[in-house]
């Protein structure tokens, strides 16, 4: 070695050093796999809407689609809410009948709320109705690693995955992504069959921008790339056409004008409520005793035509939303894009700035197009080229079953997706 090489190999060993501190997986040994099992990786994107496919066309979900099986759009079930519709993907059970019937949920028997951030009740199995996927492939003797994915933290009928992480939302997408490539490094006998990975960009940007900023293509390219860095990981492993990928969001987003805003608490009396529990797409209340009607007449009479307050009983059928005592007694839904809130919620929100432009949300109606959710599916058990009709969202669970050869759990789908989907 010449003087004149050594800096330049130095510089080059530097390089390589910095590479594997910044990104071990990506220098962790990924000899092809000979012994894989019928695997599936479950994806959500949080908020992506089934028409940024084609809008924005990212590359390597666009190759997925192509490849694979697309849906035209996919029906998330009401409310179309972030926690409601994962675990009814993961269970194939309405939110009236998996538990989660909101983001925010409020048990009058305990009179314990619970909400996304309260990381001690999330973790608290009793509010996980049915039996999610992971606790299916574990139960039938199969390791699960669902990662990120609402309900994955609690013990759910006494079972756990083999593998999870607490949700930290810091964890950047390509981490996430090698984190489930090194579960499948593992031994056959160590290995889960069933991996799901989840990313939340695209949900951040429609509720900060709207879905029609910038920003929201920006996010769907992001995490596009982390889909690429997966695949890319499986072709190393010479499992790129064995793994069987199911890519789903949970819901759509509609644009939030400015000046499209109800305030909800003028309208009636808040101190004739047990609890009251407010977000900008439902407001749910439960009255104190006798207290139902006059509630009931006073919203009736003072919402305006953009807003209807609902008992539980009359909620329209189609929405599989009246049958658990965790749906408050009466329900305030507003039309697509408008948003229910109070007068110190709203200062809030002026007080953060969030009121100078249009933003984003969901929650409405399950069957509006905004609402509609993405469905892609590509592998070895998945037939080729396809384009389906639309379909609702408790399906998925059955197909995960087929793919896996489990036996499903009690659910509110059908084999009809699978059909569809598999060779």
């Amino acid at each position: 070695m010449t003087k004149r090489m050594r800096p330049a190999i130095e510089r080059l060993l530097a390089l390589c050093l910095f590479l594997l501190a910044a990104n071990p997986a990506a220098f962790a040994q990924s000899r092809p796999i000979t012994d894989l099992q019928p695997t599936v990786i479950l994806i959500s994107i949080d908020g992506f809407r089934s028409d940024y496919l084609d809008k924005y066309q990212p590359p390597n979900l666009r190759r997925l689609a192509r490849e694979g099986v697309r849906a035209r759009w996919m029906t998330p079930s009401f409310p179309s809410k972030t926690f409601p519709n994962h675990y009814a993907i993961a269970t194939g059970l309405y939110p009236q009948n998996n538990g989660i019937v909101e983001n925010n949920i409020y048990d009058p028997a305990t009179h314990v709320t619970f909400t996304m951030d309260n990381r001690k009740e999330v973790a608290n199995g009793r509010w996980w109705l049915g039996e999610p996927i992971w606790i299916t492939a574990e139960r039938q003797g199969q390791r699960a690693a669902p990662m990120f994915f609402p309900g994955s933290e609690a013990e759910i009928a006494g079972v756990r995955p083999t593998f999870w992480k607490p949700y930290d939302g810091k964890v950047a997408n390509e981490a996430r992504v090698d984190m489930a490539l090194g579960w499948l490094d593992l031994p056959a006998r160590q290995r889960p069959t069933l991996l799901t990975l989840y990313f939340s960009d695209v949900d951040s940007a429609g509720h900060d921008f709207s879905p029609e900023a910038p920003e929201v293509k920006q996010a769907v390219f992001k995490v596009d790339r982390a889909i690429g860095h997966l695949l890319a990981g499986l072709k190393a492993r010479g499992i790129y056409s064995q793994v069987n990928l199911i890519i789903v969001s949970d819901h759509g987003m509609a644009t939030q004008e400015t000046n499209h805003f109800i305030f909800v608490d003028k309208l009636f009396d808040a101190g004739l409520a047990e609890k009251v529990l407010w977000t900008g797409e439902i407001v749910g209340i439960w009255p104190k005793g006798g207290k139902e009607d006059e509630i009931y007449n006073a919203l009736k009479a003072g919402l305006p035509p953009q807003a209807k307050v609902y008992r539980k009983r009359d909620v329209p059928a189609r929405f599989h939303y009246s049958d658990s005592p965790r749906i408050p007694p009466l329900l305030v839904l507003p039309d697509e894009g408008w948003v229910l809130t109070n007068q110190q919620r709203y200062a809030t929100m002026k007080e953060k700035g969030e009121l100078q432009h249009a933003r984003g949300g969901h929650g409405y109606d399950n069957q509006l197009s905004s609402m509609r959710a993405l469905f892609i599916a590509h592998g070895e058990a998945i037939k080729r080229d396809k384009v389906i009709g639309p379909f609702e969202n408790v399906q998925v669970y059955d197909l995960m079953c087929a793919i896996l050869k489990l036996k499903p759990a009690p659910n509110d789908g059908n084999m009809e997706l699978a059909k569809e989907v598999l060779r």
